[in-house]
C-alpha cells in the first residue's frame, strides 16, 4: 500500500496485528475510527501514537489496567470500547482523563465502586455500559453524577433496590438495562420517576406485581423487556396502560388466561414474547386481535388444537414460535393454513 493511499484511510478494522501492521497505523494520518485486534498486551502502546483517533474498539487479548495508560493519551477519543479487559479500578482511573469521551462500553472489567468514582468524573458521557463490573450501590452511588447520561447498560452489578434509587436520579435517561440486579417490587417505585424512558430492561429481577404499578405509567416506552419478573395477572393489568409499547418481552411469567386478556389490549404491539406463561386457549383467543404483530412466541403453554385456531388469525405474522403446546393434528392444520 502506498503513502498516499494509507494516509486517506478514515476507518479501519484490524483482525490481525503484526510490527509491519503498526508502523503502516501511524501513516494513517487521516484514520479516525479503528476496531482492532491486539493479540499481546504489550501491543496496545502502539496506539499511543494514533493521536487522531476519535472512535477506538480493541478486542482480543486482554489490555489490563496499565495498558489504558496508553489509550488514555488519545485525547480527541469520543467513542471507546474495550469491553472483558480486566482493566479493574487502575484502568478507570486512566480513562477518566479522556474527557471528551461520550460514549464508553467498558463491560466486564471488574472496576468495582472505586472504578465507578473515576468514571463519574466523565462528565460528558451520554451513553455507558458498565455491566458486569461489581459496583454495587456505592458505584451507583458515584454514577448517579452523570446527569446527562440518555443510554446506560448496568445489568449484574448487585444494585438492589438501593442502587436503583441512585440510578433514579440520573432524569433524562431514554434507555436503562438494569436487568440481573436483585431489584423487588420497590425498585417500580424508582423506575417510575424515570418519565422520558423509551426502553426498559428489568428482566431477570422480582419486580412482581406491585413494582409494575409505577412503570405502567411511564407512557414513552416502546420496548420493555421484563422477563422472568414473577408477574401474574394483576402486573399484566397495569402493563396494559402502555398503548405506546410495540416491543413486550413478558415471557417466564405467570400472568396466565386473565393476564392474556389484558395484553391483548396492546394493540400496537410489534414484537411479542409471551411463551412460558401458564396461557391455555381461553388466553389465546385474546391475542388474535393484536394485528400489528410481527413475531409472536407462545412456546411453552397449553393452547390445544383450539388456541392454535385463534393464533392462525394472525396472518400478518412473518415469525411465530409455538412450540409446547399440547397441538395435535387438528390445531397444526390451522397453522400450515397461515403461510
Amino acid at each position: 500500500m502506498g503513502g498516499q493511499f494509507l494516509q486517506n484511510i478514515a476507518t479501519l478494522k484490524v483482525s490481525a496485528t503484526s510490527d509491519d501492521t503498526f508502523k503502516k497505523l501511524i501513516l494513517m494520518k487521516s484514520l479516525t475510527k479503528l476496531v482492532i485486534r491486539i493479540e499481546e498486551e504489550e501491543e496496545v502502546h502502539h496506539l499511543s501514537g494514533l493521536k487522531q483517533l476519535k472512535s477506538l474498539h480493541i478486542y482480543g487479548s486482554q489490555i489490563r489496567g496499565e495498558g489504558v495508560r496508553y489509550i488514555s493519551e488519545l485525547k480527541q477519543l469520543t467513542n471507546l470500547d474495550i469491553r472483558s479487559h480486566n482493566i479493574f479500578h487502575i484502568g478507570a482511573k486512566y480513562l477518566s482523563e479522556l474527557k471528551q469521551l461520550t460514549t464508553l462500553n467498558i463491560y466486564g472489567n471488574h472496576i468495582g465502586a472505586k472504578g465507578s468514582k473515576y468514571i463519574s468524573e466523565l462528565n460528558q458521557l451520554t451513553t455507558l455500559f458498565i455491566a458486569e463490573n461489581s459496583i454495587g450501590v456505592e458505584g451507583a452511588k458515584y454514577l448517579s453524577e452523570l446527569k446527562q447520561l440518555t443510554n446506560l447498560g448496568i445489568s449484574v452489578n448487585w444494585l438492589g433496590n438501593e442502587g436503583l434509587a441512585y440510578v433514579s436520579k440520573i432524569k433524562q435517561l431514554t434507555i436503562l438495562d438494569i436487568s440481573h440486579n436483585d431489584i423487588g417490587a420497590e425498585g417500580g417505585k424508582h423506575l417510575g420517576e424515570l418519565k422520558q424512558l423509551t426502553l426498559l430492561n428489568i428482566s431477570h429481577n422480582k419486580i412482581q406485581d406491585e413494582g409494575l404499578e409505577n412503570i405502567g405509567k411511564l407512557k414513552q416506552l416502546t420496548t420493555l423487556i421484563i422477563n422472568q419478573n414473577d408477574i401474574g395477572a394483576e402486573g399484566a393489568q397495569y402493563l396494559s396502560e402502555l398503548k405506546q409499547l410495540t416491543f413486550l418481552n413478558i415471557s417466564d411469567n405467570r400472568i396466565g388466561d386473565e393476564g392474556s386478556k389484558y395484553i391483548g389490549e396492546l394493540k400496537q404491539l410489534v414484537d411479542l414474547y409471551i411463551n412460558d406463561n401458564d396461557i391455555g386457549e381461553e388466553g389465546a383467543k385474546y391475542l388474535r386481535d393484536l394485528k400489528q404483530l410481527i413475531y409472536l412466541n407462545v412456546g411453552g403453554n397449553e393452547f390445544g388444537d383450539e388456541g392454535a385456531k385463534y393464533i392462525s388469525e394472525l396472518k400478518q405474522l412473518t415469525k411465530l414460535d409455538i412450540n409446547n403446546n399440547s397441538i395435535g393434528d387438528e390445531g397444526t392444520k390451522h397453522l400450515s393454513e397461515m403461510k
